[in-house]
Formats: C-alpha cells, structure tokens, sequence
C-alpha cells in the first residue's frame, strides 16, 4: 500500500468518524443536561417531601410523626441546596427555569433563601403545628416558581 493510498484511506475513516459522531442524539450525559438534570432531581425531592405533608395537611393521608419529620429533614436538606444548583446558568429543553433567574440572581438567591427558612421553621410535632406552618413554605416556592419558572402549575416545586 501506497503513502498516498494509506493518507486517502486514514482521511476516510476521519470523515466517516465525525459524520457519525455529529449526528449522534444528544444524552443525559453532556454536561448542561447532566446539571440540568441534577437539578430537576433535586426540584422533585422537594416535591416528594411536599406531597406529603399537604396529604397530612388536606387529611388525605393519616398524619405520622415520623414520616412529617422525615419529610421536614428532606425539604431542609434540599432547600438549603437551591443556590448551588441554579448558580450557573444552564438551560435545557427540559427545564422549566427562566434566564431571569440569573439575571436577577440576588432576587433568586433571597428567595431560596426564605424557602429553607420556611423549611426549617416546619413544625412537625402535630397536624395542628404542620397546618399553621406548611402554608409559609408553600407560599415561598409558588413565589419563587411564579416569576422564575416557565410553566407554573397551581402548586410543584418545580
């Protein structure tokens, strides 16, 4: 095999290698959507903690001490967390966040700030305690949700 053959060929397999490497779905795995993702994880554990204790709230659910405090624990852990996964600016296709957020950072930043003192603030001791403190929290995501997040629904952490 010729130099000039071997440089044609080794130029082919080049081509054909970005040609399938250019058109390949774009994953999970690239780093916004890994972020983006991390953060949705992150909006759908409040949720979680969220749906149930307005269960107990609405007396959907029997109200359980434990499973309260357990939930109280989670929504501390995950709003005290808001600010590091929005600090950077990442959008996704999946997300629901607006730009705003980072344009108005200091805004967004109080925000987050007041729905993990909310969180902290839950009194979880009797449904009599849940009911007086859980609507504060609610108000401080639906806030937050209201002039940050692109689709709003009547009550998400998300």
């Amino acid at each position: 095999m010729t130099i000039r053959l071997f440089k044609t060929m080794a130029f082919m397999v080049i081509l054909a290698a970005l040609a399938i490497g250019s058109t390949a779905p774009v994953t999970a795995r690239d780093g916004t959507s890994k972020h983006v993702t991390r953060r949705m994880a992150l909006m759908t554990s409040q949720k979680a903690a969220m749906d149930v204790l307005t269960g107990m709230m609405a007396g959907r659910t029997y109200f359980d001490r434990d499973r309260a405090r357990a939930a109280r624990r989670q929504l501390i852990r995950s709003t005290g967390t808001i600010r590091k996964h929005f600090k950077k600016p990442q959008l996704d296709p999946r997300s629901h966040a607006r730009p705003l957020i980072w344009q108005a950072w200091k805004d967004f930043k109080a925000r987050a700030d007041t729905a993990e003192t909310a969180a902290r603030d839950l009194s979880t001791r009797s449904l009599p305690a849940l009911r007086r403190t859980l609507p504060s929290l609610m108000q401080s995501c639906l806030s937050c949700h209201e002039t940050y997040r692109n689709t709003p629904n009547s009550f998400t952490t998300h």
